[in-house]
């Protein structure tokens, strides 16, 4: 969802429904926050009447690829529609958590790893069919950083990286160390484990967040609009994506 405002004081908030393999926009909901108690609760209502939309249309969804908020999460299960997230997001989040951790006292050899666990999230879920796939992949990161790159997991059994011994010794993690500890405690607590799982394999909503950034051409942020002028805005935009990809198709 894109809103108008930052924060969550919005008063608008866009709900965009993109089909991931032709980049097509198929409906685009407008949701005032006075409507439906609070801007927070905007995003879920936009993704009700978009989904209502294309059942009145005969269109079914596979599956849809979202962000996580909470309360997607929930209305999703409840209608019975598998998600999965946007690898983007979830990285994004847990990178700041790790840089955050890489400044702490004792943690100092996880700057050295920054970059590859980053890397690591995405091969975990893009080299993957299935959700214990991901986790198999993602849980070898664990021994990876060790040194020890054979694993007890058979879905995923030793490291796919040609075998080399490290020039700087001190690029790994010592068993029991603090360092160790609290990147273990980051990386495979409860939560992150369940949404590895649920990382999308195929398609991402990059084109999603550019057609978003195309809006603000159109409807700026921070600028005043009456709802039907925001309305009319996110349909032009709407109309101008659609026409540059069917352009593109040719």
């Amino acid at each position: 969802m894109r809103a108008d405002t930052p924060g969550h004081s919005a008063k608008f908030g866009s709900y965009t429904i993109m089909h991931m393999e032709t980049n097509k926009i198929l409906d685009l909901q407008l949701v005032q926050s006075n409507e439906v108690g609070g801007s927070y609760h905007m995003e879920k209502e936009g993704l009700k009447r978009c989904l209502d939309k294309l059942e009145s249309n005969g269109l079914a969804v596979d599956y849809i690829v979202t962000d996580r908020h909470p309360q997607i999460q929930k209305y999703l299960r409840d209608c019975n529609i598998t998600q999965f997230y946007d690898v983007w997001h979830f990285e994004k989040g847990l990178s700041k958590k790790l840089d955050k951790l890489s400044k702490m006292k004792d943690c100092e050899v996880l700057k050295k790893w920054l970059h590859s666990i980053k890397n690591h999230v995405y091969w975990s879920a893009i080299s993957s069919e299935s959700g214990p796939e991901k986790v198999a992949k993602w849980n070898s990161l664990q021994n990876h950083i060790q040194n020890v790159h054979v694993h007890e997991n058979h879905l995923f059994p030793k490291c796919e990286h040609p075998d080399k011994v490290s020039r700087d010794p001190k690029k790994w993690f010592q068993p029991g160390s603090i360092a160790l500890h609290k990147v273990e405690k980051l990386l495979y607590n409860k939560r992150v484990l369940k949404d590895i799982e649920k990382l999308s394999h195929n398609f991402q909503t990059s084109s999603l967040e550019a057609f978003h950034s195309l809006i603000l051409r159109f409807a700026p942020k921070n600028v005043i609009f009456p709802f039907i002028g925001m309305l009319c805005r996110g349909m032009h935009s709407k109309a101008s994506e659609n026409r540059t990809n069917i352009q593109l198709c040719r």
